[in-house]
């Protein structure tokens, strides 16, 4: 049993998809970031900025992903389905973000950063078979 889930792990998180997916992931972490740090100023709360910032990089990794990791036609629908997949990713951000800025005292952006690393395997799988409906591996 344990030797079937480690493979399914496996099959899952080394495959170019996650590679694409873990860039696009960076790539959105960085925007993220870039975005509260953006709002910090008008809002003057680094939990709201947060929040701001996620929703609108959001967007962008919606783009990324639809186009580039599993190719689809971009709908609002599709883009419903994206947006939940992100619940989970969103609800534990936002616990770790509490924990180390508010808790902790780390920096928000050393905050922000940290949050994304620990949700990525789970997000992933969420976008893959949730929002793209497990999209075939025609993509390298």
């Amino acid at each position: 049993m344990a030797d079937m889930i480690l493979r399914k792990v496996r099959e899952e998180l080394f495959d170019w998809r996650f590679i694409k997916f873990v860039l696009v992931g960076i790539i959105n972490t960085f925007s993220c970031s870039f975005f509260a740090w953006l709002c910090l100023d008008i809002v003057l709360d680094a939990n709201i900025a947060f929040v701001i910032g996620y929703f609108a990089s959001n967007v962008m990794a919606y783009i990324m992903n639809g186009v580039w990791i599993f190719p689809s036609s971009l709908t609002w629908k599709g883009y419903g389905k994206f947006a939940l997949s992100y619940v989970p990713n969103f609800i534990c951000e936002n616990l770790v973000v509490g924990l180390c800025y508010n808790l902790l005292g780390m920096p928000p952006v050393v905050s922000y950063l940290l949050a994304a690393v620990l949700a990525v395997p789970i997000t992933y799988v969420l976008v893959k078979y949730f929002a793209f409906g497990g999209a075939k591996k025609n993509v390298k």
